[in-house]
């Protein structure tokens, strides 16, 4: 089942945002931030990428008491995140597709795995695998690692709620002890049986088993 904070709050980034200057950046950051800020959702918006993970971002450090500094530098990276998933995934990628593929860049997913994937997926939507991909990372698996599991998934021919199935199934291993690389491509192996860990190898170098604490 999929996790039900995830997509409805991916799609809330999404929300359209009317006129030049969104009137909750005025609302809840200083003006020398909102200011920043908007112009950073100026540039977004005039090179066709979405604009509202860039206001949540803002909005969301705020909310955390961050300075005006570290929001600012947030949203930068969170606009040049956006770019580059545009970039790996095609200028034809929904705002949808680019605002997940922002997110698993700046978990730590390599930019060639977003290429890699749509090459896999052509005409289908990304957004799923993209998530699923983000979360892996989140879970502690290392970026190569959690790319090799999903597209290898995806290349057996595996469609999002089997994606979403391993994704639950690799958080549980890991929550049971089991190291996270060996628990994603534990899974992936269920769809992929020659899959081999980043570096070539047949099997991750630390195995561990759901129970036990390597």
């Amino acid at each position: 089942m999929i996790r039900r904070a995830v997509l409805p709050a991916l799609l809330a980034l999404l929300a359209p945002v009317s006129g030049l200057a969104d009137p909750r950046l005025s609302a809840r950051l200083n003006p020398g931030t909102a200011s920043e800020v908007e112009r950073l959702v100026e540039t977004a918006r005039s090179d066709g990428l979405p604009t509202e993970p860039l206001v949540s971002k803002a909005l969301e450090g705020e909310a955390k008491g961050a300075s005006s500094e570290r929001i600012v530098a947030a949203v930068r990276a969170q606009l040049t995140a956006l770019s580059e998933a545009r970039g790996a995934l095609g200028r034809s990628s929904s705002e949808a597709e680019m605002a997940a593929g922002a997110g698993a860049l700046l978990a730590g997913v390599p930019r060639d795995s977003l290429a890699r994937l749509r090459q896999t997926r052509p005409g289908k939507s990304l957004v799923v695998p993209l998530v699923v991909l983000a979360d892996l990372v989140a879970r502690k698996v290392p970026g190569d690692a959690a790319a090799t599991a999903v597209l290898a998934v995806a290349r057996a021919g595996a469609g999002d709620t089997e994606l979403l199935r391993m994704r639950e199934r690799v958080e549980r291993d890991i929550a049971a002890g089991m190291m996270p690389t060996s628990a994603a491509l534990m899974r992936a192996r269920k769809w992929a049986p020659g899959l081999r860990a980043p570096g070539g190898d047949r099997r991750p170098p630390a195995t561990g088993r759901p129970g036990t604490t390597p």
